[in-house]
């Protein structure tokens, strides 16, 4: 069914990126790539690649079942049609399968390649290519129902639909499905139609998505930043203890969060606290919260932010504390310190927590997966 062209990429199948755009792939190279992805462990693969399947099945048993009648005209008009529909989609699900396909590692490659794994992960190219394609060969696959099997798209229509935030979908879509489940004769346009909801439906689904990237590099972001002053800060302190000064005297005694003396890694050892009390907030978004529903993994980055706001959190605070900004703290022993460090770094969530909120409000409207 997909191209059976020479197989003039073997050589770039072993390598990674796989036939130009527009060109056949031949059913051996299809197998490979098919492997590939199923070998991957990536999550969002696994999910691309069983809607991939399910779309190439259900493409597979519509050429068998040809569903065309009528006069020989017309036989002829909608046997072209169906060729073109067919050779579309084919197309379409050889895009999905090359953007799915990892690619082969030799070795840890140079600064110019993991800069350019940096930029897929963060644009997330790899993914929207294969859903895109993926959705596009689906919302062909109306054009080649036979009448008798419209009946049961039309609520596969109407479930995706309703799993849709009402704020976020047209109510012409619901209205003119409603109009299509009342319709006694199928024609072309009905197909078309049930195509154009599809098309639609999946569109406010894919804008979902697209927040929940920003969302998810957003929090990359801001996370990036707070490790760069962190680990500044710490390594300022190791080459120069006077710089960050975490130690004070308490009844004639001097304290410190590593001892009775002042250490390079003071200030590593409080971030590292402070990370501890992070980790322990994610027990709340873990407990009350959902998880979106979606190939990027929002919930991870929620994760490192929280540890790293925790570090500095309970840097500044040991650090206002000590410089008796804040009053109603007394450090009395070098655990005491670290105490605080915890407790501090697990107050970050005072302010992540407008995070979790956003986060757990997308994960609502989200549909399941992308789900085709």
């Amino acid at each position: 069914m997909f191209g059976r062209k020479k197989d003039k990429s073997r050589s770039t199948v072993n390598e990674g990126p796989l036939a130009p755009d527009g060109e056949d792939l031949s059913e051996q190279t299809i197998a490979q790539l098919e492997c590939r992805v199923c070998a991957d462990p990536s999550i969002w693969r696994a999910l691309a690649f069983a809607s991939y399947a399910k779309v190439r099945d259900e493409l597979t048993r519509l050429v068998a079942h040809q569903g065309i009648t009528g006069n020989q005209a017309q036989l002829a008009t909608q046997a072209d049609g169906r060729k073109s529909v067919v050779a579309s989609a084919e197309q379409t699900l050889r895009e999905a399968l090359q953007a799915m396909a990892p690619e082969r590692r030799r070795g840890l490659g140079g600064p110019r390649r993991w800069w350019r794994m940096l930029k897929l992960f963060y644009s997330g190219t790899r993914i929207e290519q294969a859903w895109l394609a993926i959705h596009r060969a689906r919302g062909a696959l109306y054009l080649l129902y036979p009448p008798a099997e419209l009946p049961a798209q039309i609520e596969s229509l109407q479930n995706l639909l309703d799993d849709l935030p009402e704020s976020s979908t047209p109510r012409s879509l619901g209205a003119t499905l409603g109009r299509l489940k009342t319709r006694t004769t199928v024609t072309p346009e009905t197909t078309a139609e049930l195509r154009e909801i599809y098309e639609q439906a999946i569109a406010v689904s894919d804008v979902l998505q697209h927040e929940a990237r920003i969302l998810r590099n957003t929090l990359m972001t801001a996370s990036a930043a707070i490790f760069t002053v962190v680990l500044a800060l710490g390594l300022a302190h190791a080459l120069d203890t006077q710089i960050v000064e975490l130690c004070l005297r308490h009844g004639g005694n001097e304290l410190c969060p590593l001892g009775g003396s002042l250490h390079p890694f003071d200030v590593f050892t409080v971030e590292l606290a402070g990370m501890l009390g992070g980790l322990l907030s994610v027990v709340i978004p873990l407990a009350t919260g959902e998880r979106i529903k979606t190939p990027y993994r929002v919930f991870n980055q929620q994760l490192v932010l929280k540890m790293l706001a925790g570090a500095a959190s309970a840097l500044a605070g040991v650090i206002l504390v000590e410089s008796e900004l804040i009053s109603g703290f007394q450090f009395t022993s070098a655990s005491a310190i670290l105490g605080y460090a915890i407790v501090f770094g697990f107050a970050q969530q005072l302010v992540t927590g407008a995070i979790d909120r956003r986060a757990n409000s997308l994960a609502k409207q989200t549909p399941s997966a992308k789900d085709v």
